[in-house]
Parts: C-alpha cells; sequence; structure tokens
C-alpha cells in the first residue's frame, strides 16, 4: 500500500510520484528513484557550491549567469531530486566557442538510481567521455554513477549528474582571460 503518495504530470515527458523517502521521476528518456531527503540534508549542509568558494575569473562568470544558466525544465528536475542548483559539485571552464559564448561543463550529485541511458562513453584505454543529450541550445544534461568531488558524507549509491552549458561572458571584460 502505499501512503502520502502523489503524481503530478508537468509537461514535457515529465511526472513526479512519491512514495516514503523515495520519490520516482519519469524525465524524458530516464527514470529516476531518488532520496529526496536524503540529497536535500547533504546540500543543506553546504553553504555554498565550488564555483562560489574558488574566486577565480571563470568560476566568477559562471556564478554570475548560475541563474539563467539552467533551463527551467532542469531547475525543476534538480528540485524534484533534491539538489540545488545553486551549489554544484564541480564546474569546468574549457573555451571560448566561435560564436563568443564560454563552454562549462559541471555536475552535481543525489542519492538514488536511475534507468535510462548512461552518458559514459568509454575513450581510449583508460579514459571516458561523455555522450549528453540536449536539452536547449546552450544545455545538455546526462546520468552516470560516480561520486567525483561529492558532497555527501556516504559516498554509496550516488547518481551523478553532468551537464554542459554555453553561457555569455558577463563580469568585466578585462577579466576574460586573466
Amino acid at each position: 500500500m502505499i501512503k502520502n503518495s502523489f503524481s503530478r504530470g508537468i509537461g514535457l515527458g515529465r511526472s513526479v510520484q512519491q512514495n516514503n523517502n523515495m520519490t520516482t521521476i519519469i524525465f524524458k528518456e530516464w527514470k529516476f528513484i531518488a532520496d529526496k531527503v536524503t540529497t536535500q540534508e547533504a546540500y543543506a549542509n553546504m553553504s555554498m557550491g565550488r564555483p562560489d568558494s574558488c574566486g577565480c575569473n571563470l568560476c566568477k562568470n559562471f556564478v554570475n549567469n548560475r541563474d539563467n544558466t539552467y533551463p527551467n525544465e532542469i531547475k525543476i528536475l534538480l528540485n524534484d531530486l533534491g539538489v540545488d542548483f545553486r551549489k554544484e559539485s564541480e564546474i569546468c571552464h574549457f573555451y571560448k566557442q566561435d560564436n563568443g559564448l564560454h563552454l562549462y561543463s559541471g555536475w552535481f550529485h543525489f542519492k538514488g538510481r536511475f534507468e535510462g541511458k548512461n552518458c559514459t562513453v568509454p575513450s581510449g584505454v583508460n579514459g571516458i567521455t561523455f555522450d549528453l543529450t540536449p536539452v536547449s541550445e546552450h544545455f545538455s544534461i546526462g546520468f552516470r554513477y560516480d561520486n567525483d568531488l561529492s558532497f555527501f558524507e556516504d559516498k554509496e549509491n550516488l547518481v551523478q549528474i553532468e551537464f554542459n552549458a554555453s553561457i555569455p561572458w558577463t563580469i568585466d571584460l578585462a577579466l576574460e582571460w586573466v
């Protein structure tokens, strides 16, 4: 018997169902079973994400763009998983693209599991790359099992949410390549 459960359809191939401490989310081609409470607790214990604590110009630019970087459907998904989108585990800047936007990647974690495409693609002898799914013209996302630089004390049963985002330079232009 399911107690205190709810379900809501949000469109864009997304639905949420909650049963006890686990939340089941259908988003695009994935099904997530998340321990939302444990995930929220881990993020609540962190005062800020790593880009906020870094202080380099590349991270400052990302933080300045953060609210506009994530499409609304991704902000909703992260919230449903218990993830605070303002507390990335890490971000990396790759380069300034020909269109003038800067390509960043980053990741978050949530406690749980998923069904659907794992974004990890083996590359070379010991390397990997990612096959991310476009969500918008400037944002792609993927999921895999890993715990790189995780905020969680218990590193078991973590899903790593990988993303790429192309964003403008919005802080002082003199700092763009300093």
